[in-house]
């Protein structure tokens, strides 16, 4: 199983046409975005071999790099995301932040948004699965597509206008030594230089890559006999205004929006709409962190103090289109052994493998019915290949690939048999039917787990990662037991997308210390969850009425008027929200009536206590209690925590909970966790953390106090004093 299959939750959380993500209008219940939340903080420092053993396959590919070009230098951005926390803030957290083109289709194309037109209408939302193939640096670690990490800054020593030149020549409208062009009255006008010297000086003045520069205009106006609408000045609203980057090109008028804005600016000629925009980009965006055309398309860069909505490009794949433009110019002029510096992020708890490319099957997970009797499944894509089952008609088969072309005569589709093996049927002899199911149970993932199209961690692939606390509904179990070594159950996502998991990491709704709640405000507005507690932190996504949350933390602080929840949506995003805009699902908390005891233990000075002991608890037996935890005084009906530090009658004991590692006051994922770390040798403990570890009462921390935790979770067992 891979590590993504069980991930502990983090303790932080932290196309040809593109658009400038800056003013992003919310209409909401409460707040507005202001990104000023302060972030952990991001670490550059130089490569040197040895450095990226925590990052699976980097130190390969950039030391092949390094072997190849001795004078090119490779910064590493350590970003401190985690890489399935990015990909989800890159798509579900907003639909459409991530575009591919409208001929793609299949795993390219995010299955909630569908065929649903975003910008001019020739574009579609990417899924996961495309964001995450053009994210994942090491797919263009490569001498080919390593240019969308260059560092955009001016750099004289190779940078040309020969260069220049070079990226523009397949660009008929930048050819000449002239320009002539539009003025706002209608007649024509000349500037005496060439758009490469324009571009070139342009350059300098902003401290940019000429390269980058000639690229991004080459891209945003397209190489035909004439640039496109924002950059001929023949608009009849805004005659002889140019935009030649597309500033703020936004919105339902993507052009007009762009022209108005170089009104604004008074860019009537090539030339101040070139010199402008360059300006802007240097300002807005290299100078903001996003110096690298892969950091401009995907914001993970938080020197601005905020991450994902600072991105100048809808289209997935422009950085690797531009880079590989960037690229083709270095090589023509004989560049491509200088000392060029490359930024190269990295993210925490990546897979062990690259993202694979969405192209050619398409990920499902789907039932079927043999349409014939003595149908072959068999081993591989042809009919050459071994037979392991024969399938009649009315059989019914689990399918999780459809094929996306034919091999042999065929289109052969991937199908699960019964017992759980997996293998090939042409779809000739199957029909797609209504999903077989035969449950209907709402739960949580009291981990981090992966969804999988199919049982079973071989021969199956990744969907999406379930967020702890993230709620499913489970549609089938007890089919596919024993798999791999697990036992498997098929569930349902918010946006109806289905898969796989493992059914150790699902927690009935009804059985576990979890509050589900739905969003309450108006039905044409929005709530937005933010990163942290109070309105100055930036927006992690935004939420309708009666959305689906499942709450991590009840009043967990007060800021602007507001007590703040901490939940997770049903996409599996963590923030907070301010609780005024939930209502709860009453009657699904676990009964906590008959499990507060505890006991002093006067020689360790301790106080030991089962799970749901609050302060109000102690104060029923004792006098003069009070309960610090963090420097801050508990409330009665605050729960205490391993650590917090309790005084009764002037003598202060340590608290220990059972189970509670944390010292948050609740027994869940992250507890057992940390002592699966532990026990593993990966995680040290405290003294206390080591009695509330030892939940069996036997003077040993071992696996069998890990179960426990494990089951008091799911609500099969007990914890005692």
């Amino acid at each position: 199983m891979s590590r993504n299959d069980v991930l502990a939750k983090k303790n932080a959380r932290k196309i040809v046409k593109t658009i400038i993500i800056l003013n992003i209008i919310m209409y909401i219940c409460i707040g507005i975005l202001i990104p000023s939340n302060s972030l952990a903080a991001q670490v550059k420092y130089a490569y040197s071999q040895g450095q990226l053993s925590k990052y699976p396959g980097y130190e390969t590919l950039i030391q092949n790099l390094q072997s190849k070009h001795p004078n090119w230098h490779f910064t590493i951005l350590d970003t401190g995301l985690d890489w399935n926390e990015v990909i989800k803030n890159e798509t579900v957290a907003s639909h459409g932040r991530n575009l591919i083109y409208y001929t793609y289709s299949g795993n390219w194309v995010c299955s909630t948004c569908g065929n649903k037109s975003y910008d001019t209408g020739k574009w579609k939302c990417a899924s996961e699965a495309s964001v995450a193939y053009y994210m994942d640096p090491r797919n263009w670690l490569n001498e080919s597509n390593i240019f969308q990490f260059e560092n955009l800054a001016y750099n004289g020593d190779i940078q040309n206008i020969d260069g220049v030149n070079k990226i523009l020549s397949t660009v008929p409208w930048a050819s000449g030594n002239n320009i002539t062009y539009l003025k706002n009255d209608g007649s024509t006008g000349v500037l005496n230089k060439s758009y490469a010297q324009v571009i070139m000086d342009a350059a300098k003045e902003a401290g940019i890559s000429p390269y980058h520069l000639a690229a991004r205009i080459k891209q945003e106006q397209g190489a035909n006999q004439t640039a496109s609408s924002t950059g001929r000045g023949d608009n009849s609203t805004y005659p002889g205004y140019y935009n030649f980057l597309n500033i703020q090109a936004t919105g339902s008028n993507i052009i007009g929006n762009a022209l108005k804005y170089a009104q604004t600016q008074g860019w009537d000629d090539p030339e101040k709409s070139i010199k402008g925009g360059a300006k802007f980009i240097a300002s807005a965006y290299i100078s903001r962190g996003q110096s690298t055309l892969y950091l401009q398309k995907f914001d993970v860069d938080n020197s601005d103090g905020s991450l994902y909505y600072h991105q100048y490009m809808q289209n997935v794949s422009a950085s690797y289109t531009e880079g590989n433009t960037v690229k083709n110019s270095y090589e023509q002029m004989g560049l491509l052994d200088s000392g060029i510096n490359f930024v190269i992020p990295v993210y925490n708890n990546m897979p062990q493998d690259p993202s694979p490319s969405p192209a050619g099957t398409v990920t499902v997970t789907q039932n079927v019915q043999v349409n014939k009797d003595g149908i072959n499944v068999r081993s591989d894509k042809s009919t050459s290949s071994p037979e392991i089952a024969k399938v009649n008609n009315g059989d019914i088969l689990l399918r999780i690939e459809v094929a996306g072309s034919k091999e042999n005569g065929y289109y052969w589709d991937k199908i699960v048999l019964p017992d759980g093996r997996k293998g090939y049927i042409a779809r000739d002899f199957i029909t797609q039917i209504n999903d077989v199911t035969n449950t209907n149970i709402s739960a949580i993932a009291n981990v981090n787990v992966n969804l999988r199209n199919g049982p079973g961690t071989t021969d199956t692939k990744v969907i999406t990662t379930i967020t702890s606390g993230q709620s499913v509904t489970v549609i089938e179990v007890g089919k596919y037991n024993g798999l791999d070594g697990y036992n498997w159950s098929r569930v349902k996502l918010s946006s109806g997308t289905q898969g796989y998991v493992v059914s150790d990491y699902l927690t009935e709704i009804a059985s576990t210390n979890y509050i589900i709640a739905y969003v309450n405000c108006n039905s044409d507005g929005k709530v937005n969850i933010r990163s942290g507690i109070g309105t100055g932190y930036s927006v992690v996504t935004s939420l309708v009425k009666d959305a689906k949350v499942t709450v991590l933390q009840k009043d967990a602080g007060s800021a602007n008027g507001y007590v703040w929840d901490k939940i997770v949506t049903s996409d599996g995003l963590e923030g907070y929200i301010a609780n005024e805009y939930l209502r709860y699902e009453e009657n699904k908390t676990i009964d906590q009536t008959d499990n507060k005891d505890f006991a002093i233990e006067e020689e360790q000075k301790t106080l030991i206590s089962e799970p749901f002991t609050k302060v109000e608890d102690i104060k029923k037996k004792y006098s003069n209690v009070s309960v610090k935890s963090n420097g801050r005084e508990l409330s009665d009906g605050d729960l205490i925590g391993t650590g917090s530090v309790i005084s009764i009658d002037g003598k202060e004991y340590t608290v220990v909970k059972k189970g509670d590692l944390n010292g948050d006051g609740v027994i869940k994922s992250a507890d057992y966790i940390l002592l699966k770390n532990y026990i593993s040798g990966k995680k040290q403990l405290s003294d206390a953390e080591k009695m509330a570890s030892d939940v069996n009462k036997d003077n040993n921390i071992k696996s069998a106090d890990y179960v426990l935790i494990k089951n008091f979770i799911s609500g099969k067992c007990k914890l005692k004093l």
